[in-house]
């Protein structure tokens, strides 16, 4: 599996009344993981039916992209300033 592409889907849902501010946690994540060696496309998308709900789509070289992405800080830093911020742990789904 470390020679293949691996997609991730990770959902997030914030608290009532924490969306826009779950949304500048996310959104500041966005440029470091994008500048990741082993990054291919990494988006945020907010639902236009339920503006609680947010996606990221990543695309990444390998697993090891991945696992290194995990360990990155500003990757922590999104997990850590998002955790009070949502209802339940992300949905995460690798593909």
């Amino acid at each position: 599996m470390s020679d293949k592409a691996i997609v991730i889907v990770a959902k997030f849902m914030a608290q009532p009344g924490k969306a826009d501010e779950l949304k500048k946690v996310l959104s500041a994540g966005v440029p470091g993981s994008r500048a990741e060696d082993g990054n291919v496309h990494y988006d945020l998308y907010r639902s236009v039916e339920d503006g609680n709900v947010f996606l990221f789509h990543e695309r990444w070289k390998s697993q090891q992209a991945v696992d290194a992405h995990g360990e990155q800080p500003h990757f922590k830093t999104l997990m850590e300033r998002s955790a009070h911020l949502i209802q339940q742990p992300p949905e995460i789904t690798l593909f």
